[in-house]
């Protein structure tokens, strides 16, 4: 649906998948009691990436992470989408625990595993300067703790043992 007027700066878009049975690859999600569950998976967005990447061996934590149920009113008006909590992931049926993983991978795992690859390239141009700029202060710093710990009053020995009758 086209419209003439721009998107507002706080459009949010949605990316992923909806199944909310309008078709027969987008069912109606059922628990274990057989009851349907309109979902959405995310496509999740960048910042979030590095967590799909901890999770692709986790089916369970990712479902935490990028499922969505709706919510609706008392007229069954969808009203938004809420995050899912643990029970919902663990009350899915087998068939619905399955299609929903394939979707969250279709969805992120090779974004992840991209950025995951320009994360690596980054640190790898970043190590060696790491190691110069510690190499250049080090000597900065350990003179600045000779300093400070030479203008520290002297005490007498700290090993050395009071007595008193």
């Amino acid at each position: 649906m086209a419209t003439d007027r721009p998107p507002s700066k706080t459009s949010i878009i949605f990316a992923g998948e909806i199944f909310a049975g309008q078709d027969a690859d987008h069912p109606h999600i059922r628990d274990i009691a057989g009851n349907p569950h309109a979902v959405r998976v995310r496509a999740m967005p960048a910042r979030h990436l590095g967590r799909v990447l901890e999770l692709c061996t986790d089916e369970a934590g990712l479902l935490e992470l990028v499922l969505q149920r709706s919510e609706t009113d008392a007229d069954g008006k969808l009203i938004g989408w809420v995050p899912v909590d643990a029970a919902f992931v663990d009350n899915l049926d087998d068939s619905s625990h399955d299609l929903l993983v394939h979707a969250a991978s279709r969805q992120n795992f090779q974004r992840a595993a991209t950025w995951g690859e320009r994360a690596i390239a980054a640190k790898t141009f970043q190590a060696p300067l790491l190691l110069k700029a510690d190499e250049a202060l080090s000597p900065v710093i350990q003179r600045m703790v000779r300093l400070l710990i030479s203008s520290l009053p002297q005490s007498g020995s700290p090993a050395a043992p009071t007595t008193s009758s």
